[in-house]
């Protein structure tokens, strides 16, 4: 009644407000009381559909990411094995916002492979972050991403995508760092790219993207780091570039970019780095460049820039890297370059410079590199280059600088390479020495150099190459080099150097080249000189030497080339001179050698130039020789030989003046006579004489035949019945071989007879630890038979029972890609290891042979790489223990009927004793060794896999490699154009018709080759990765056509190792 009574003296708005305020506050005490009329309908309904707005998103979140995952290889999917259930924010990898939605997803490195098709973006809107990086992800980026409406960074580098960027890229509108470096993208950059105006950093580099820069990435003014490098870009750098105030970081590099550098990139006034090198950029550099006052490192080496670099180049006063090399700049070096005190490297190689040096040089104490080579500089080199005390490496070589060698390098001991050569520098080559902890590359060659040799060399304790050739150094060569022990190259050659070698030298283990000729050194060679078992080039050539060959030089199984020619040495040659398997060139001419030539410089089967004119040889040249497929050049001159020469091509092909003087040789050379017309008159001077012998003998030899016929009936029938006995206790089929007795007599005896006493026709090859021949030890069973090597006394073959052990893990190995290893028998000190044998032979074997290796098409050579990557990863990871191969070559690489590929020869080192010589000599075979090997001496699985990458290249080129990939191989010649892939495969196949599979292949196998052969073991590949790598399908890439060998030689960085960008230039 009082509550109406209130509300009659109200006004009607009043009452309204009273109203209202009542039942809110009625309603709310009922809520808070717990009244079902909210709980039990209106306020659970609410709740109820909230939750179940929530719970569907996360179930379309949830499916999209298990739909994908279910693409994934069986690997992939182990590794997301936290991804089940529908509550997607608990899945590894993912972060969501409070209310449910996914918004970060961080995958990177996880090594997930397969493709982004099955992955509905159009459920994963709320996305901000998507990280997918270094992994395997394959195939294109679907259009789809698009969706993505919120995301702020998408990282997909270091993967396998391929294909176009799809234009709907641009749709991420919110994007603020976008990587897609070290894919295989290509086609062109998308000019919707430009849409995405919040954007601040880009990677495309490492792609194989074509066409020019489209001038719309002007738009993108809020860019801070553009990184193209590494793609096959073309055209001109777009003018619209000076738009993009914002950018830092420039990289354009190795590319086919053309034209002039825009003078409006001096508008780009908060640039640091800007690196244009290797593109195809001409005229001069712009001296508008003088307004990036920021810039601390400037790179346009490898283009064809002319002139002369701008005085205006010295207000760059923050510079501290500025790159100029291999181009056609000219003029002298502007005194302004002085004002540049920050400057740490300087690199001005390989251009047209003249005239001398800026006194302002010496001024720039930072400079840590300095590199000068090859231009047409004179005058004095600046004498306080190292007056900092930050000197590391000091380039002038190829120059025309005269005067002394700058005092300040004598007490530079920060110093790591010094190149000096090629100049006209005079003084005493002592002013070079001093204390160089660091050094390890020295260089004096062809100067006007003085003086003797210094002692105080011998304070470089990393030093690993000296060089001091064409001088005019004189007196003894001094001992105490011989402690360098770091030492691989030592070239004293064409000096006025007198004594005798000395002995210490034997202790340069390391020592790969020894070159002392054109002195006056005399004496005998001393024999320590053997020791050096790293040692690949030898050459003594026009001293004094004298004496006698000594056997244990020849002996060095490293050698790849021997000089010894124009000395005084006499007596014969040592028939040793064998021994050096991989020997290629041996010269021994102009000495005063006698006797015969020794059949075992037949066994030199890599042999390709042989010179021994000039000196007192005599008898016949040894049949062995006609086996020497390699040989392309020979000079048996002047010498009293005689006989048939051998039916080889380095023979047949012989000029004249290559065999004249001899006493009486015969052959298919023109100005010989026939070797069958010769053969035939001496043939008709003998014939009655031998008609009388034969005669008398005949009766004689009927006579005794017949007894002898007797007598072996009998025991050839007590042999029979005998033999018949001890196959059945020894097993007479190769089904039953196994490990034999060590006193296998009768297998040993059965080896002997199917190879007639070792036969050179039952010959297969040598290998570092034996002689294989063939041997059919029963009826249709053929086997290789490889009669292991060791000394006189058989010193070297360890205990038997360690030995049994070795040889049951070698039976253990069981793939279809290994030789397979049927067992071995040792019988009076000889070991035999009998193998599965090869129709075909080695894969060496298959390439140097022109008419097999067209036979030899890209699909059986993928199939051939396929094979010894799956037999290594069998090895290194399936193996129990662990077999390491050591000595993988393409000479070890046996070819069956079907061109499948079987590694042999793995693991024989094991068989000899640890302090053996084999075993503390380097493990492998030159040209295939790991770097690391030089120092470590330890032989390990990442060994195998350097030596992987050689045969791999050598299997796709059809020859070595050489140093292809190793060094810069980015151009083919003095223009800068990118040398291809497809012009250094084997030119004997047609790539015209090659199956598409198969290019994408070859592609496939040179990437994982470059990455095999990292000179740090960590960043290479395992076989197992390798492995797992060409057994999948490969997806489709770039064309073959396209792909440098750049391209491949940087994918070893990124695509197995840490790829920092940090430092990126």
């Amino acid at each position: 009644m009082v509550f109406f009574l209130l509300l009659s003296n109200q006004s009607p708005s009043g009452v309204f407000f009273f109203f209202f305020f009542f039942f809110f506050f009625f309603f709310f005490l009922l809520f808070l009381a717990g009244t079902p009329l909210f709980h039990g309908a209106g306020v659970y309904a609410s709740s109820t559909s909230l939750f179940t707005i929530n719970t569907t998103g996360h179930k379309d979140e949830a499916g999209a990411l298990l739909n994908w995952k279910s693409t994934l290889d069986n690997h992939s999917q182990s590794l997301l094995s936290s991804w089940h259930g529908s509550n997607p924010c608990r899945f590894a990898g993912v972060t969501c916002k409070d209310h449910g939605a996914i918004t970060h997803l961080s995958l990177s490195s996880l090594g997930l492979r397969g493709t982004l098709d099955g992955l509905d973006f159009s459920c994963l809107t709320s996305v901000v972050n998507f990280e997918l990086g270094n992994n395997s992800i394959y195939g294109s980026i679907p259009s789809s991403i698009g969706n993505l409406s919120k995301l702020n960074f998408l990282d997909l580098c270091v993967n396998e995508l391929s294909g176009d960027i799809p234009p709907s890229i641009g749709m991420l509108k919110s994007l603020h760092y976008l990587c897609l470096y070290a894919n295989n993208f290509y086609g062109s950059i998308p000019k919707e790219i430009s849409d995405l105006r919040n954007l601040r950093r880009l990677y495309l580099s490492e792609n194989g993207l074509s066409g020019p820069i489209p001038s719309e990435i002007g738009r993108l003014t809020s860019l801070i780091e553009l990184d193209l490098s590494y793609n096959n870009l073309i055209g001109s750098i777009p003018r619209s570039i000076e738009n993009m105030t914002s950018l830092s970081y420039l990289w354009l590099y190795v590319n086919r970019i053309s034209g002039l550098i825009p003078q409006e990139m001096g508008r780009l006034i908060h640039l640091k780095v800007l690196s244009l090198k290797k593109n195809d950029l001409v005229g001069p550099i712009p001296s508008s460049l003088q307004n990036l006052s920021n810039l601390i490192a400037l790179n346009f080496n490898s283009n064809h820039l002319s002139g002369s670099i701008p005085q205006e180049l010295g207000n760059l006063i923050s510079l501290s890297v500025l790159l100029v090399f291999n181009n056609s700049l000219t003029g002298p070096i502007p005194a302004s370059l002085g004002n540049l005190l920050n400057l740490t490297m300087l690199n001005l190689a390989a251009n047209k410079f003249n005239g001398s040096l800026p006194s302002g040089f010496n001024r720039l104490t930072c400079l840590r590199e300095l590199y000068l080579s090859n231009n047409e500089f004179e005058g004095v080199l600046p004498q306080d280059v190292c007056l900092g005390r930050s000197l590391q490496i000091f380039h002038v070589f190829n120059n025309r600088f005269t005067g002394p060698i700058p005092t300040s390098l004598q007490n530079c001991s920060t110093l790591i390479r010094l190149r000096l050569e090629g100049n006209q520098l005079t003084g005493k080559i002592t002013e070079a020495s001093g204390m160089y902890p660091h050094l390890n590359y020295v260089d004096l060659s062809h100067n006007h150099l003085n003086g003797e040799l210094s002692w105080k060399w011998e304070h470089c304790p990393n030093l690993t190459s000296l060089r001091i050739s064409d001088n005019q150094i004189s007196g003894e060569i001094p001992a105490i080099l011989g402690r360098m022990v770091q030492l691989q190259a030592l070239d004293l050659s064409f000096n006025c150097l007198s004594g005798e070698i000395p002995r210490e030298f034997g202790s340069l283990m390391l020592l790969l080249e020894l070159d002392l000729s054109s002195n006056t050194i005399s004496g005998n060679v001393p024999t320590e000189i053997g020791l050096l078992s790293h040692l690949a080039h030898l050459n003594l050539a026009s001293n004094n030497l004298s004496g006698s060959i000594p056997v244990p030089i020849v002996s060095c199984k490293s050698l790849l080339s021997l000089n010894l020619s124009r000395n005084k040495f006499w007596r014969s040659i040592p028939s040793e001179i064998g021994n050096p398997q991989f020997l290629e060139v041996l010269d021994l001419s102009h000495n005063l050698l006698t006797g015969n030539i020794p059949g075992g410089l037949g066994q030199l089967r890599m042999l390709r130039v042989l010179n021994i004119s000039h000196n007192s040889l005599s008898g016949f040249i040894p049949h062995t020789f006609g086996v020497m497929s390699a040989l392309t050049s020979i000079n048996l001159s002047y010498n009293n030989l005689e006989g048939p020469l051998p039916n080889v091509k380095a023979f047949n092909e012989a000029p004249f003046e290559a065999i004249q003087h001899n006493k009486g040789l015969c052959g298919n050379v023109v100005g010989l006579p026939k070797c069958n017309a010769t053969g035939s008159k001496k043939h008709n001077q003998h014939f009655g004489a031998r008609i009388t012998v034969i005669l008398i003998l005949s009766f004689s030899g009927f006579i005794l035949l017949s007894c002898t016929l007797i007598v072996l009936v009998i025991i050839v029938h007590h042999r029979r019945r005998n033999i018949r006995r001890e196959n059945n206790e020894q097993a007479n089929d190769l089904a039953f071989m196994g490990i034999w007795n060590y006193d296998g007599k009768v297998f040993y005896d059965r080896i002997v007879e199917a190879t007639e006493g070792f036969n050179s026709k039952y010959y297969v090859g040598e290998g570092a630890y034996g002689i294989v021949y063939k041997a059919e030890i029963s009826e249709g069973q053929m086997v290789a038979v490889k009669q292991t090597l060791s000394s006189q006394d058989d010193s070297e073959v360890i205990d038997l029972i360690a030995f049994e052990r070795e040889i049951q893990a070698l039976i253990n190995l069981r793939h279809r890609n290994i030789v397979k290893f049927h067992g071995f028998c040792s019988y009076t000190q000889r070991c035999f290891l009998v193998y599965e044998y090869m129709e075909r032979g080695s894969l060496r074997t298959t390439l140097n042979d022109d008419e097999r290796a067209t036979e030899f098409q890209w699909d059986k050579r993928v199939n051939v790489v396929r094979g010894v990557a799956n037999a290594l990863s069998y090895m290194h990871h399936e193996s129990s223990p662990p077999v390491i191969h050591r000595d993988l070559t393409s000479n070890n690489i046996l070819l069956d009927r079907d061109y499948e590929a079987h590694v042999s020869d793995f693991g024989t080192a094991r068989l000899l004793r640890p302090d053996s010589s084999n075993w503390t000599t380097m493990a492998g075979t030159i040209g295939y060794i790991a770097p690391e090997l030089a120092y470590s001496m330890i032989p390990t699985e990442k060994c195998d896999v350097y030596s992987f990458g050689i045969v791999a290249l050598e299997t796709i080129m059809g020859k070595h490699p050489g140093d292809l990939g190793l060094q810069d191989c980015s151009s083919s010649s003095q223009t800068g154009s990118p040398m291809l892939l497809k012009d250094v495969l084997d030119q004997r196949l047609s790539l015209s018709r090659i199956h598409l599979q198969d290019a994408q292949n070859l592609v496939l196998i040179a990437k994982l080759a470059f990455a095999c052969l990292h000179s740090d073991p960590q960043f290479r590949p395992t076989m197992g990765q390798v492995s797992r790598e060409l057994c999948v399908q490969v997806p489709p890439e770039m064309p073959l056509s396209t792909v440098s060998l750049e391209q491949l030689r940087n994918f070893n960085v990124r695509k197995f190792g840490a790829f920092a960008r940090d430092g990126k230039f």
